[in-house]
């Protein structure tokens, strides 16, 4: 009785380590699903806006061409006296005003008043008394001296300001470079005290301002 007892145990055993080796037989034969592929991790960079160097040299080329006319209206200026008087300069005022092409006297660019304010901002640092004359209502295009700011009353506008000279200047487009010509002119006998005229290539920068042609300053006439 005993013996059948283990027999039935051992039978049993067996039969549980059959099914066993066979559930283990299926699972390996399944087909694996491949894994989800791991979403991509992309990094959103912002492009930054930098300066090009060609923008920086441009604009050193612009810098030195004005510091070079600013020299030559100091050396060629007549009363060299007034210039090394610091009571006279103190005394003394310079209008000053945008420059204009010499194809239209009747609007000036973005170039002509950049021209005007980097001269002015030089003969300031130099100690002289400039002020701009560009809002007068009096303004308008004196072509016979060939540069704006000259009133109906060219007089009138000296005095209106108690000063004694007029900074100006005018240019010329060629296809390569630009000619300008910057002048000093005295109050009463309206006598170039400096005159220095230099080519400033035409190179993006340049061209970009003599094409922008809004907002332009446009003359006023004298009532």
């Amino acid at each position: 009785m005993v013996r059948g007892t283990v027999l039935r145990w051992l039978l049993m055993v067996m039969l549980l380590i059959c099914l066993n080796a066979c559930a283990c037989k299926k699972r390996c034969c399944e087909p694996v699903a491949p894994a989800e592929p791991e979403a991509e991790i992309t990094e959103v960079i912002s492009p930054s806006i930098e300066p090009s160097p060609l923008d920086d040299i441009e604009a050193a080329v612009f810098e030195t061409f004005m510091d070079r006319l600013m020299a030559d209206l100091k050396a060629n200026f007549i009363d060299q006296g007034l210039l090394l008087d610091e009571n006279r300069r103190a005394e003394t005022k310079f209008l000053y005003s945008a420059f204009v092409g010499e194809d239209n006297y009747d609007a000036t660019t973005p170039l002509g008043r950049m021209m005007g304010d980097a001269l002015a901002s030089r003969m300031q640092n130099a100690g002289l008394q400039v002020i701009e004359v560009r809002l007068s209502r009096s303004m308008r295009i004196h072509k016979k001296f060939g540069m704006m700011a000259m009133s109906q009353d060219m007089q009138k506008l000296f005095d209106e300001h108690q000063a004694s000279f007029m900074i100006t200047g005018s240019y010329t487009v060629t296809p390569h470079s630009v000619y300008v010509l910057a002048k000093v002119i005295g109050n009463t006998s309206q006598v170039i005290y400096a005159s220095s005229g230099a080519w400033l290539p035409r190179a993006s920068m340049v061209n970009y301002l003599l094409e922008y042609r809004q907002p332009t300053v446009k003359v006023v006439p004298a009532d």
